[in-house]
């Protein structure tokens, strides 16, 4: 299950506009270039930031996503996110499927409700811009015995002077060179 849930498409109302919405937040984003850190060990959690980038409350933000995705502070971890999040993550066949914030946090609290998971997130690479930030990660997601790894990007927002996640893409479905 993990932060994929299942394997159904997402709702209908997360549809052709958040997706492009989505893709237009990333590239704004993502206009600097990002390059790639040595590989980590396992189950580090590394922070690869310039000087001029860094910034305590978006390392602060990164830190609890990771630190609070356990089952008994999954509320609390509910609460990094906007209400209008999205999660968007690829799919074996090529497509993408987007939910929201209630689709995504069911899934995760199934899926905590199933057994034992967790995150760790390596080469963390964070940017921020003013109002906005973003984090790429390598991660390992363990559910039930089984560790996947894949790569995500957190896009975040100042709303009214604190940093909220507005949206996640990731991927398993990573190429050879990626792994």
């Amino acid at each position: 299950m993990g932060i994929l849930g299942t394997s159904g498409h997402g709702p209908a109302e997360a549809g052709h506009f958040v997706r492009a919405s989505v893709a237009a937040l990333t590239l704004v984003l993502l206009g600097a270039s990002v390059s790639p850190q040595p590989e980590a060990a396992p189950d580090a959690v590394t922070h690869a930031t310039q000087a001029a980038t860094t910034d305590p409350s978006v390392q602060r933000l990164v830190d609890d996503y990771i630190g609070l995705y356990r089952k008994d502070t999954l509320e609390r971890w509910k609460t990094l996110f906007l209400p209008g999040f999205t999660a968007s993550y690829t799919n074996a066949d090529g497509t993408v499927t987007t939910r929201s914030l209630d689709a995504f946090y069911e899934s995760q609290r199934s899926g905590f409700a199933a057994g034992d998971m967790s995150e760790s997130l390596q080469n963390v690479r964070i940017q921020r811009a003013g109002r906005l930030a973003h984090a790429f990660a390598d991660f390992r997601f363990t559910s039930r015995g089984s560790t996947r790894p894949g790569q995500l990007m957190l896009l975040m927002v100042e709303e009214k002077g604190q940093l909220k996640i507005a949206a996640l893409v990731f991927t398993y479905h990573l190429s050879a060179a990626a792994r």
